[in-house]
């Protein structure tokens, strides 16, 4: 992966401080995670969608800030595109650009607008399944299964013995034991077992036809250290929100 830092100053900065060097591979960085991300957008495109792992590849490549940046930057240039969907347009307006100056070329995506903004998505998605999982995503999924198990008008097993709810593929690819064994310990069911289907992709929670589904979560409040300790290590892609950086 190319570690060059982002230099967070403009050219301006860099030049008065003595920095020009810094500045001149960010921007040689830049350049060529936006070469690597229209590479990717072309080649992992099959005419409907990006193909799996298209977005992994950058990210592999890059790192997260570094590729948030060119896409935020390529967002912001095309800032009356409406085929960049709203919520990416909001998105861009978080990403700290450090003073970048408009009309850059090699920091600007050449790619269709319409796969820029289904890229983003790709990228976000891609990135959150790199992050470990905190309580309130465990909560999450467990709220899901219990709310699967509640809407089902009878046993929905294939033998008709159980009431059965997927476990989200994201879950799946972000757990680790002790997060199986944490949902495991929300779920007010005695009968609650994980087992995969013949037939079916993905594992599936069950529970026995007799449990009472009208139980709430078994929920404990986290402890304050147990909170810091869930702190991510990683960053996070910026939340939607009020910009950060500024233009000039």
């Amino acid at each position: 992966m190319d570690k060059t830092p982002i230099y967070q100053y403009p050219a301006s900065y860099a030049r008065e401080h003595g920095e020009l060097e810094q500045y001149r591979a960010s921007m040689k960085a830049h350049t060529a995670c936006k070469c690597a991300i229209d590479d990717a957008i072309r080649d992992g495109w099959d005419n409907m969608n990006f193909t799996p792992g298209t977005a992994r590849k950058v990210l592999t490549q890059f790192s997260p800030e570094r590729v948030f940046f060119v896409l935020a930057y390529t967002v912001r240039e095309r800032e009356y595109d409406t085929r960049i969907t709203g919520h990416n347009q909001s998105w861009a307006k978080t990403v700290p650009l450090y003073g970048m100056k408009s009309g850059r070329g090699d920091c600007t995506l050449e790619s269709h607008s319409a796969k820029v903004d289904l890229f983003i998505d790709a990228v976000q998605h891609e990135y959150l399944l790199s992050l470990p999982l905190k309580r309130e995503d465990i909560k999450a999924e467990a709220q899901r299964i219990l709310t699967e198990f509640q809407k089902a008008q009878g046993p929905n097993s294939p033998n008709g013995t159980h009431y059965m709810a997927q476990i989200s593929q994201d879950f799946l690819m972000r757990a680790s034991t002790k997060d199986h064994d944490r949902l495991v310990a929300m779920l007010p069911f005695q009968s609650l077992a994980f087992s995969s289907m013949v037939g079916r992709n993905g594992l599936f929670a069950l529970i026995s036809k007799d449990e009472n589904r009208t139980k709430p979560l078994r929920l404990r409040k986290p402890s304050v250290r147990k909170k810091l300790q869930e702190q991510p290590d990683t960053p996070k892609p910026p939340s939607k929100g009020k910009a950060t950086g500024q233009e000039l």
